[in-house]
């Protein structure tokens, strides 16, 4: 998708005016190529301060390029970038980060951008970050225009609070699984959510967002659920907690327990 309808060898021929069979490799500096839709709109450009260019693929040093999507414009840069002239993926390495119009920023060491699968993946660590919450895990897997992504594991997702600048923290051993356009977060295994009203543990977490307002609407946690707050121990098999008016609803045959504060320390 970020490389679509390219002919690379015929820009290269045209543009750089190389003959890529005659020579095994050419060195460029000021790398420039370019792509338009069928209406005339431009579909993406790619730049680097150099490049060599062989056969089968383009290494490019700190390379920028932009994508520009339906409604949406996406800022790639990276140190080194490897360019298959063939298929177009693009393996990008070295403080990758890539941003878009409504503030989302990705940062890894390592990315691998997929042209025909339209996905984006890496096994490296990885932060996203936005004005709702800042998201850290090992791996990601997601769309090219950064609508579905799934994050693999080890996450840690910190969601800030902009009425009292209080902080909740979301972690699970993963995958987590979010969908920006819809503004829904499907947190899976071993997850704890911590703010203000306590800590809530469970097998499941789903977390609803406000798309226009990016506010938290509501917490749903699932399976096992054991909730500490204020001296008190709930358990049940689902709770669901109402962001707006900070209480939390119960089902599945609630117990709860009181220790005193003594105690609490062993609660975890």
């Amino acid at each position: 998708m970020f490389f679509r309808n390219l002919a690379i060898s015929i820009l290269l021929f045209s543009v750089l005016s190389l003959n890529i069979q005659a020579y095994s490799q050419q060195r460029i500096k000021g790398f420039y190529l370019s792509n338009f839709k069928e209406d005339g709109a431009r579909a993406w450009e790619v730049k680097g301060e150099e490049a060599v260019i062989y056969e089968e693929h383009v290494d490019i040093d700190y390379m920028h390029a932009k994508y520009y999507a339906e409604d949406d414009t996406i800022d790639i840069v990276s140190r080194k970038a490897k360019m298959n002239t063939k298929n177009m993926n693009v393996h990008l390495k070295d403080d990758v980060v890539v941003t878009n119009k409504e503030g989302l920023k990705l940062s890894t060491d390592y990315l691998n951008w997929q042209r025909d699968e339209n996905k984006m993946m890496t096994d490296d660590l990885v932060k996203v970050s936005n004005d709702s919450m800042e998201i850290k895990a090992e791996g990601l897997l997601a769309d090219t225009e950064f609508k579905k992504a799934d994050f693999q594991k080890n996450v840690e997702v910190t969601l800030p609070n902009k009425e009292d600048n209080s902080l909740t923290t979301i972690t699970c051993s993963g995958p987590l699984e979010v969908e920006y356009n819809k503004g829904i977060a499907v947190f899976n295994d071993n997850v704890e959510a911590m703010g203000k009203e306590g800590k809530i543990f469970s097998d499941k977490l789903t977390l609803y967002m406000d798309v226009e307002t990016k506010e938290m609407k509501k917490m749903v946690s699932e399976g096992n659920v054991k909730i500490i707050r204020e001296g008190n121990v709930i358990f049940s098999q689902k709770a669901t907690y109402l962001g707006d008016e900070g209480k939390i609803i119960l089902e599945g045959r609630p117990r709860l327990l009181y220790f005193s504060q003594e105690d609490e320390t062993d609660l975890e």
